[in-house]
């Protein structure tokens, strides 16, 4: 089991002991792919509320099944991007999204390549400074931007990528 798949076990455990999940399925980042999982799902398990899409093309690909099979009872979650996914998110079938901004990637890449450069940053550290991002977790060779951004209702149509 890959550590992500771990995580969400573990967070579940704690936080959703009654929880049951029912599969886990690949979809090789293809929306199609995740479409179909997501119908084979839906129609194995009837009492299915909840798919967890953990790629981008996941998500919309999920959303589609869910809108398709015309179960109202259905939600979707998952990793996304903002454009893919704002007209299920409009409908209701995905509460929200999450990703990391672009423009804090891209911000933190900056500033971890000139403490690199600067010789500020070196193997071995355990956090770094990172400028507006304040102060950031490193665990061995990986820079953590820290919690992704929520994309709902409420915001997802200030953002375009």
């Amino acid at each position: 089991m890959v550590e992500w798949q771990k995580a969400i076990a573990k967070y579940n455990g704690e936080k959703y002991p009654d929880l049951k999940m029912v599969a886990l399925r690949p979809c090789d980042d293809k929306q199609k792919q995740a479409f179909d999982e997501a119908n084979n799902i839906l129609n194995a398990h009837k009492t299915c509320k909840l798919l967890m899409a953990i790629c981008s093309p996941a998500v919309p690909g999920a959303a589609e099944a869910v809108e398709q099979s015309g179960r109202t009872d259905v939600k979707v979650i998952g990793l996304g991007l903002p454009n893919d996914n704002k007209i299920f998110v409009k409908k209701g079938i995905t509460e929200a999204v999450v990703l990391w901004k672009t423009a804090d990637l891209g911000y933190l890449t900056v500033q971890a390549a000139v403490a690199l450069h600067r010789g500020t940053l070196k193997a071995g550290d355990k956090t770094f400074s990172g400028g507006r991002l304040r102060n950031l977790e490193l665990q061995g060779d990986n820079l953590l931007l820290g919690s992704p951004f929520t994309f709902d209702r409420s915001n997802i149509d200030g953002f375009d990528f």
